[in-house]
C-alpha cells in the first residue's frame, strides 16, 4: 500500500474486506413497504453509510428492522430506530424524510410544541360511560446521555434502571407506589401483575427482535405503579421509561391530570439526580422509533360502537378526526363485540394538550354518532367537514458528546444460564476482553449475545457463543479455549487437529443392509477467508461470498454439474421443487439463530446449488457461508463419502483459481460460525431402522460407547417415528473426517447387527461394545477382540460424557418415509443452536479425581502426528 501510494496509485483493490464498506451494500428494498425503504436512495445510503454517532451507532442498526421486515402491502411501518439521541442529527438525511412522511408533512424547519398543563383541557371528565369503559394517556421519555435500547449496553441499561427506580422512591401522595424488577420478583408478584395487565413480556415482535431491542432479557426491566395501581411506569421496554395514567370509565380529564402532575413530579426528581430528558424544539422528546417522536403521547379510551363500526364511511371518519383504531388487545387484534381502542393518530406538531382534545371531542361525535344509528337515524349531517377526504398516496423514497455516566457493570447476569459461555466466563475474564476488537471490528458482545438472550434448559445444554470472523477464536480465546474443551469433550488449547479427505481410506461402508439403512448422508460446512462469518459480515460482504461460491460452483462439471438458486430470485415452479425435494432453508425463526444476527437482511445473499442428481447440496450464507451435502438412498455410506470428498475437492480448487480459500488452522481445523462445529464440521448420519433394538434399555447406553448420537428424523427434540432414527457421529474435532465416517459405519454396522439379533430373540450380550461387557472368566478383559465388524477405536462411554443433540430449526418435521426418500438433504441448524443433553449439575458433574482421569484417556483418543500433511 505504501509504494502504491508513493507512486500516487489507488489501494482500494489492497484494503481488506470489512475496512471499507464497498458500492454495492445497498439493501435490496424493491419488495419493502416502510417510510425506511422509500426514503431510503442510493445517494443517501452511500453518503451515510461509514458515519456514526458519537456512541458508535451506524446506519445499518438505524435501518436494519425495516431491511428485516418488509412488511405488508396494507400496513406501513416506520423501518428505522435511533440508537441514541444523536442518531437524529447523524442520520438526518434519511430520517428527515422517514419524519415528514410519517408525522402527515412535519418538514425539518418546523419547532415542536410542549404543553402539559392539564388546566387547557376543555371538558372530558363526562364522557358516556354506557360507552366509554377506560381511559388512558401513556408517553415515553428518554434519559439524556445514555443510549436507547437499540444500541444501550448492560451497565447503560442497569444505569437508566437504578436512576428511574431511586426516582420513583421519591413519589408520595397519591403517585406512591413499588418498583417490580423482572428479574428479581416473587411469583405471587408476577401473578398479580399479570391479572392487573401491568406485565410486559420479551418482544416477540420481528420487529422489535431486529432492533436488538431484546437484548440481555430480562436484565434490568421492571414495572413501577402506585397503591391506587393507576399510575404506571415501565422501565427498559421499548424505550427508557413509558409512563401510562389509567382508569376504568370515561373521565379522561382526571386520567391526564393525573398524568401531567406525575410526569412533572418524575421529571423533578430526575432533575435533582442532574439528569434529564431528551428533548429540542424541532423534534420534542427524542425515542427509540421515529414514529414517538414530539409528544409520544397516545390518548386512548375502550369504547363500544357496534354500530358505527360497521358503517361504510367509519374508517374515513376517524381519517379526519385524526384518530385511530385497534382491537383492545393491541396493535394487529381485532374487535372484540363492538369494542375498540380509539386513540390519537399524531404525536409530533401538536402539544399534548391539543392531542387528548382531538380524542375528547372525537369520541363525543363518535358516541353521537352511536346514538344516532342505534335509533335507525341518518348520521350524515355529523360529517367533520372535509369528508369525504381523498386517499393520499406515499410518495417513494448533534454537536453534544455522548457522556454516559455508567453506574453499574456491564457484565451479564447468568446466573440461571444453562450453556458454556455461561459457566466458562466470568466477571474478571469478562473485563479483561470485553474491550477488545479484532481487525475486522467483532467485539466481545457479538459472540455473547446469543448466550447472554438464551438462558437455555437445565437439560439442554447449549453452546451460547459464536464467532464473528475467524479471528475471534484467537482474540477471544480467553473464553473460546475453556468453551471449545468442555464441549469437544476434553480438546485443550495445545491439540492439534488432523484433517483427513481421502475416502480410500474409509474401509468398508458400501453394504450397510438397506433392509434397515434408508438412506446415508455426509455434510460439512467451510468458510471462506478474508470475510466475517454470518453473524457479523455486512451485506456486502454476504453478497461477495455469494458471488464466489455461486461462480466456483458453476464451474462443476461432470457428475458435480448443477443449477443455483438464490433464495430471492427463484421462480415459483422452483421454489415449489426445492420445498417437495427438502432442499429449501428457510428464514431462522430460532431464538438462538435469532439473537445471534444470522436472519439479517433475509433473503438476501443467500442460496442454494445443487447438482443435476440432486445427490450434491451446497447452502450459501444460512448458518455459515457454505454447508456442503452429500447423500443419497439406501446404504452406500462409501459412495456418498466419497462424492463429499470429490464435491468439496472440486469446488476447493475452483476457489483456489479465484485466490479464495477455506479458513482453517492446524488446531481448530475448518473455522466455523459455531464452536461446536469446529474441527471437521462433519456430520455423517444414516436413517435406520431399529424397532427392536430402541425398546432395549441400554440402547442409549450403546450409543455413548459408539460415539454416535440419535434423533429423530425430523430433527432435534423429534422423536422416531417407526423404530427409524438419524444415527450420526458425535464427535466433531480431534478425529479426522475418515475416523468419523468409520464410527459411524462401524457402529450401525454393529447396531444392525444387534438389531438382526432381536428380531430372532437372540441376546447381545456378546456383541455389546467392549465397556459394557463384562471380563470374561475364561481369559482377562483386555484380550477380548472387537465385535466383528468394529474396525475403528471407539470410545469406553465414560460416565461424564455428554452426548450432542446439535440444534434444529423449525419446518422439519417430515415423515421418515418422505425424509428417506429424498435421500433428506440435511437437518437445519447444526451451528448456533447446538443443543446437549445434560444431567442436572447436583448429579452430573464428576469428581476432581475422575476428571484428571478422562483427560488423560482424552488426550489419548485426541492425538495424532502433528506432521500429519493438512489437506487445505
Amino acid at each position: 500500500m505504501e509504494k502504491r501510494l508513493e507512486k500516487g496509485e489507488s489501494i482500494d483493490d489492497l484494503i481488506p474486506i470489512g475496512c471499507v464498506r464497498p458500492k454495492g451494500d445497498m439493501p435490496d428494498l424493491s419488495q419493502h413497504n416502510n417510510c425506511m425503504a422509500r426514503c431510503l436512495t442510493p445517494a443517501i445510503f452511500e453518503a451515510l453509510k461509514d458515519k456514526k454517532t458519537p456512541s458508535g451507532f451506524s446506519l445499518d442498526q438505524v435501518i436494519q428492522t425495516g431491511v428485516d421486515n418488509p412488511g405488508h402491502p396494507f400496513i406501513y411501518t416506520v423501518g428505522c430506530v435511533a440508537g441514541d439521541e444523536e442518531s437524529y442529527d447523524t442520520f438526518k438525511e434519511l430520517l428527515d424524510p422517514v419524519i415528514e412522511k410519517r408525522h402527515n408533512g412535519y418538514t425539518k424547519d418546523m419547532k415542536h410544541k410542549t404543553d402539559l398543563n392539564p388546566d387547557n383541557l376543555n371538558g372530558g371528565h363526562d364522557l358516556d360511560e354506557k360507552y366509554v369503559l377506560s381511559s388512558r394517556v401513556r408517553t415515553g421519555r428518554s434519559i439524556k446521555g445514555y443510549c436507547l435500547p437499540p444500541h444501550c449496553c448492560r451497565a447503560e441499561r442497569r444505569a437508566v434502571e437504578k436512576l428511574c427506580r431511586e426516582a420513583l422512591e421519591g413519589l408520595e401522595g397519591e403517585f406512591k407506589g413499588k418498583y417490580f424488577p423482572l428479574n428479581g420478583m416473587s411469583d405471587a408478584e408476577q401473578e398479580q401483575l399479570i391479572n392487573d395487565h401491568f406485565l410486559f413480556d420479551k418482544p416477540v415482535s420481528p420487529l422489535l427482535l431486529s432492533s436488538n431491542m431484546g437484548r440481555d432479557w430480562p436484565d434490568a426491566r421492571g414495572i413501577w405503579h402506585n397503591e391506587s395501581k393507576n399510575f404506571l411506569v415501565w422501565i427498559n421496554e421499548e424505550d427508557h421509561t413509558r409512563v401510562i395514567s389509567m382508569e376504568k370509565g370515561g373521565n379522561m380529564k382526571r386520567v391526564f391530570q393525573r398524568f401531567c402532575d406525575g410526569l412533572h413530579k418524575v421529571e423533578e426528581l430526575i432533575k435533582n439526580k442532574d439528569k434529564g430528558f431528551m428533548w429540542n424544539e424541532h423534534l420534542g422528546y427524542i425515542l427509540t422509533c421515529p414514529s414517538n417522536l414530539g409528544t409520544g403521547l397516545r390518548a386512548g379510551v375502550h369504547v363500544r360502537l357496534l354500530k358505527l363500526s360497521t358503517h361504510e364511511r367509519f374508517e374515513d371518519i376517524l381519517k379526519i378526526l385524526r384518530l385511530q383504531k385497534r382491537g383492545t388487545g393491541g396493535v394487529d387484534t381485532a374487535s372484540t363485540d363492538g369494542i375498540f381502542d380509539v386513540s390519537n393518530l399524531d404525536r409530533l406538531g401538536f402539544s399534548e394538550v391539543e392531542l387528548v382534545q382531538k380524542v375528547v371531542d372525537g369520541i363525543q361525535l363518535l358516541i353521537e354518532m352511536e346514538k344516532r344509528l342505534e335509533k335507525g337515524q341518518q348520521i350524515t349531517d355529523l360529517y367533520p367537514a372535509g369528508m369525504p377526504e381523498p386517499e393520499k398516496k406515499e410518495g417513494k423514497a448533534s454537536d453534544k458528546p455522548y457522556k454516559a455516566e455508567l453506574m453499574s457493570k456491564n457484565f451479564p447476569d447468568l446466573s440461571k444460564h444453562s450453556n458454556w459461555m455461561a459457566k466458562c466466563i466470568h466477571e474478571d475474564m469478562y473485563n479483561r476482553i470485553c474491550a477488545k476488537k479484532t481487525k475486522m471490528g467483532v467485539g466481545l458482545e457479538i459472540c455473547i449475545q446469543t448466550g447472554v438472550d438464551n438462558p437455555g434448559h437445565p437439560y439442554i445444554f447449549t453452546v451460547g457463543a459464536v464467532a464473528g470472523d475467524e479471528e475471534c477464536y484467537e482474540t477471544f480465546a480467553e473464553l473460546f479455549d475453556p468453551i471449545i474443551e468442555k464441549r469437544h469433550n476434553g480438546y485443550t488449547k495445545e491439540m492439534k487437529h488432523k484433517t483427513d479427505l481421502d475416502s480410500s481410506k474409509l474401509n468398508g461402508g458400501d453394504d450397510l443392509d438397506p433392509a434397515f439403512v434408508l438412506s446415508s448422508r455426509v455434510r460439512t460446512g467451510r468458510s471462506i477467508r478474508g470475510f466475517r462469518l454470518p453473524p457479523s459480515c455486512n451485506r456486502a460482504e454476504r453478497r461477495q461470498v455469494e458471488t464466489i461460491v455461486s461462480s466456483a460452483l458453476a464451474s462443476l462439471d461432470g457428475m458435480f454439474s448443477g443449477k443455483y438458486y438464490p433464495l430471492n430470485n427463484m421462480t415459483e415452479d422452483e421454489q415449489e421443487h426445492l420445498i417437495n425435494d427438502h432442499f429449501l432453508f428457510d428464514k431462522p425463526v430460532s431464538p438462538l439463530l435469532l439473537s445471534s444476527g444470522m436472519a439479517r437482511d433475509w433473503p438476501d445473499g443467500r442460496g442454494i446449488y445443487h447438482n443435476d442428481a440432486k445427490n450434491f447440496l451446497v447452502w450459501i450464507n444460512e448458518e455459515d457461508h457454505t454447508r456442503v451435502i452429500s447423500m443419497e438412498k439406501g446404504g452406500n455410506m462409501k459412495a456418498v463419502f466419497e462424492r463429499f470428498c470429490d464435491g468439496l475437492k472440486k469446488t476447493e480448487d475452483a476457489l483456489k483459481k479465484q485466490k479464495q480459500a477455506f479458513m482453517w488452522n492446524e488446531h481448530l481445523g475448518y473455522i466455523l460460525t459455531c464452536p461446536s462445529n469446529l474441527g471437521t464440521g462433519i456430520r455423517a448420519g444414516v436413517h435406520v431402522k431399529l424397532v427392536q433394538l430402541c425398546t432395549d434399555e441400554r440402547f442409549n447406553e450403546i450409543l455413548k460407547c459408539l460415539r454416535l448420537q440419535k434423533r429423530g428424523t425430523g430433527g432435534v427434540d423429534t422423536a422416531s417415528t417407526d423404530g427409524i432414527f438419524d444415527i450420526s457421529n458425535l464427535d466433531r474435532i480431534g478425529f479426522s473426517e475418515v475416523e468419523l465416517v468409520q464410527q459411524v459405519v462401524d457402529g450401525v454396522k454393529l447396531l444392525v447387527d444387534m438389531e438382526k439379533r432381536l428380531m430372532d430373540s437372540k441376546p447381545i450380550d456378546d456383541i455389546l461394545p467392549k465397556a459394557m461387557r463384562p471380563p470374561s472368566p475364561e481369559k482377562p478383559a483386555e484380550e477380548e477382540k472387537p465385535a466383528e465388524g468394529t474396525t475403528s477405536p471407539v470410545a469406553d462411554g465414560d460416565a461424564g460424557i455428554d452426548l450432542d443433540a446439535e440444534g434444529t430449526k423449525e419446518g422439519e418435521d417430515k415423515a421418515p418415509e418422505e425424509a428417506a426418500a429424498a435421500g433428506e438433504a440435511e437437518t437445519k441448524g447444526d451451528g448456533a443452536a447446538d443443543g446437549e443433553a445434560e444431567k442436572p449439575a447436583d448429579d452430573g458433574e464428576k469428581k476432581e479425581e475422575e476428571k484428571k482421569e478422562e483427560a488423560k484417556d482424552e488426550h489419548h483418543h485426541h492425538h495424532h502426528d502433528a506432521d500429519a500433511p493438512a489437506e487445505s
